[in-house]
């Protein structure tokens, strides 16, 4: 079979489309919560929320069980697993990286803490945590069950 490079500037211009995308979808996630009325941390939260899924879900029912060092190989043979790479590139890396920003959570957390709003700071965190991992369980789960080639 023959083999296919994977470029760095491939790979690059994909994580760079899908970012683009997702921050997108990020801010404009801003502007929906404060139209809602909703908490500072309420659309990072559902963001955070969303991507954990997302990432969990394209990653594992593209890749199926490819190892991290196979997901990252500079060189593929299987002509499968180069589209199913550069998807994850743009989709996971690109798209769900851009959506998701853990650096607003800390912020909004430090700001909670510096209006001493602790038991609402607490809370924030937990959610965030409870709510992120179980929608990455959740995301794994339903991309394995859809992956025919695990």
């Amino acid at each position: 079979m023959k083999s296919t490079q994977e470029t760095p500037i491939l790979a690059a211009t994909l994580a760079f489309i899908g970012g683009a995308c997702g921050s997108g979808l990020r801010v404009a996630s801003d502007h929906a919560g404060a139209a809602l009325d909703m908490p500072v941390w309420g659309s990072t939260l559902a963001v955070n929320v969303v991507a954990c899924f997302l990432g969990a879900f394209l990653g594992r029912w593209l890749l199926g069980r490819v190892t991290r060092r196979q997901a990252i190989a500079s060189e593929v043979l299987d002509p499968y697993a180069v589209r199913a790479h550069r998807l994850t590139t743009l989709l996971v890396t690109g798209f769900c990286g851009g959506l998701s920003t853990f650096s607003a959570l800390g912020q909004e957390l430090h700001e909670l803490v510096r209006l001493q709003q602790l038991a609402q700071t607490l809370t924030v965190a937990g959610l965030s945590l409870v709510l992120g991992l179980g929608s990455v369980w959740c995301g794994f789960a339903l991309g394995m069950r859809l992956n025919r080639d695990r």
